[in-house]
């Protein structure tokens, strides 16, 4: 195709039609310039297709990490309900007359009350997403934000249970050790069924009148109750995060 361009110059230059090599020599020149626009037209589609396949995999994979985080938080969340709630009630029996309360009752109340549930975010392809920068390719701006900020927002919602965990092992255990039957408590549960029975009961009478072990339930559930309610803000964030990724996937 250059020979056959060439030829034509060369022939209009031996036949003297300066002028209309001229307009041929411009016209070639347009013709350059459109094909180098168009490839390179073609070109940036290409790669705009290639991103734009690239966030269609990265909103998939972050939709199914992001729902399997939701539905471990919901049923942790569920949990930590009932163990406020459960030890709402225990509080309240503090300075009051239990006997009218079987032992298996309140076996089974402080069995739940202070279980150790804890919220473990799965979020290796997010980690991920954000080290290799892929990340960028997110055009959503809100969703980027969430994703940025998903490690920080997991510790501010855990960060009550660690409190909770550090009273009952360093406080709450040492004080009603010899005095609240572990085995009793544990035995008593469905999970732990085949778990015998404590060789002693429990002195709940000593435990709803001891001053420190009511101070020292009392703050572990003050913190369960900021627990329960920052799992519940995160729970709000996931599923924005959810429903973004699906706007954007139907967009595409």
């Amino acid at each position: 195709m250059i020979k056959f361009f060439r030829k034509i110059r060369q022939n209009l230059l031996s036949e003297g039609k300066t002028e209309k090599y001229l307009k041929y020599a411009i016209g070639e020149i347009v013709l350059v310039v459109i094909g180098i626009l168009i490839a390179l037209q073609i070109n940036n589609w290409n790669e705009k297709r290639k991103i734009n396949n690239a966030e269609i995999e990265i909103l998939q994979n972050l939709k199914t990490e992001l729902r399997y985080n939701l539905k471990d938080l919901e049923n942790i969340n569920k949990q930590h309900k009932s163990e406020f709630e459960d030890g709402l009630f225990i509080l309240k029996l503090f300075g009051t007359d239990i006997s009218s309360f079987a032992e298996s009752t309140l076996d089974s109340l402080m069995s739940n009350a202070f279980a150790g549930y804890s919220f473990e975010a799965k979020d290796g392809y997010i980690k991920s997403l954000i080290a290799s920068n892929k990340i960028d390719y997110l055009q959503n701006a809100e969703l980027k934000s969430y994703i940025s900020s998903f490690e920080s927002m997991v510790i501010d919602a855990n960060q009550e249970d660690g409190y909770v965990r550090k009273l009952l092992n360093e406080r709450f255990w040492p004080a009603t050790d010899g005095k609240i039957s572990a085995l009793n408590s544990i035995s008593s549960t469905e999970t732990y069924k085949e778990f015998p029975k404590g060789t002693y009961p429990s002195d709940y009478k000593w435990f709803f009148n001891n001053r420190e072990v009511e101070d020292i339930t009392a703050n572990i559930f003050a913190w369960k109750k900021e627990n329960v309610i920052d799992e519940q803000a995160l729970i709000v964030k996931i599923k924005r995060m959810i429903e973004i990724i699906n706007i954007e996937l139907n967009e595409k």
